[in-house]
């Protein structure tokens, strides 16, 4: 993975600068596992949608929802397509694919 600053920015700034997150949010985050985290995503949006979640078949579209969180982690990560397709230990003519099929930018 290259060791130049990323020119883009991370998620974690830019979630903090809109006020979305604080320390205490990611001190809270760090003592988690990211299937508590889910659970606790997929229980905040049940609460709120009484029960509905969307009317998404949740156990179908996880993958593709674990997919997409990877990909945006690694868009904001890395600073080339080389060091993403390495990060999600894919060979680089499938991220290409995966790059075009996500539209990142």
């Amino acid at each position: 993975m290259s060791t130049k600053k990323s020119k883009k920015g991370s998620l974690i700034l830019s979630l903090k600068k809109e006020g979305r997150i604080n320390e205490d949010t990611l001190n809270a985050i760090s003592d988690m596992t990211l299937e508590e985290m889910i659970g606790v995503k997929l229980e905040l949006s049940a609460k709120n949608t009484k029960g509905k979640l969307y009317n998404l078949p949740i156990w179908y579209t996880l993958p593709n929802i674990c997919r997409d969180a990877c990909m945006k982690f690694a868009f904001s990560y890395c600073t080339s397509k080389s060091d993403m397709a390495s990060l999600l230990g894919i060979p680089y003519e499938y991220f290409i694919e995966l790059y075009k099929k996500y539209n990142i930018e």
